[in-house]
């Protein structure tokens, strides 16, 4: 019996995350494990950009078939996000801040939205957690570009 192809890449670009990586693996594990379309169909790649903690190992303990690709010193989150395209296997990329700031629990809900768009981005709303500075910030970029 040929096995069923890949449907997910979930990719999580990670700088020194020790203290969260393991709980937002096991968070995404769980909620995509109640998916049965999803069912042993993803994957969860941690892309360790160089930390100088633990992370690349708590992120290995948190149980499942973890794949952990360490680079040896850190080269910034836009590298990370490379190496995790390139080691990723699915059909669809899902790219998630390592820190826990994303709820894994959308992640289906954006799937459902991949078969009607070929590229599905999620934003934060007005009840953003980012701080005045950074709003006012993310608006002015915005409005120059």
């Amino acid at each position: 019996m040929v096995a069923s192809p890949l449907e997910l890449s979930v990719i999580l670009p990670a700088y020194n995350e020790e203290g969260a990586i393991a709980r937002v693996v096991g968070a995404l594990r769980q909620r995509l494990d109640e998916e049965d379309s999803l069912r042993e169909r993803y994957e969860i790649l941690v892309i360790d950009d160089g930390s100088s903690d633990d992370t690349a190992q708590q992120a290995r303990s948190a149980g499942g078939d973890i794949r952990v690709v360490q680079h040896p010193y850190n080269i910034g989150n836009g590298a990370a996000v490379k190496t995790g395209i390139r080691h990723a296997r699915g059909r669809v990329l899902v790219f998630m801040d390592a820190d826990g700031q994303h709820d894994p629990g959308q992640v289906p809900e954006f799937l459902r939205a991949c078969s009607r768009y070929d590229m599905v981005v999620g934003a934060r709303g007005r009840g953003s957690q980012a701080g005045l500075h950074r709003s006012l910030a993310n608006g002015l970029y915005n409005a120059l570009a």
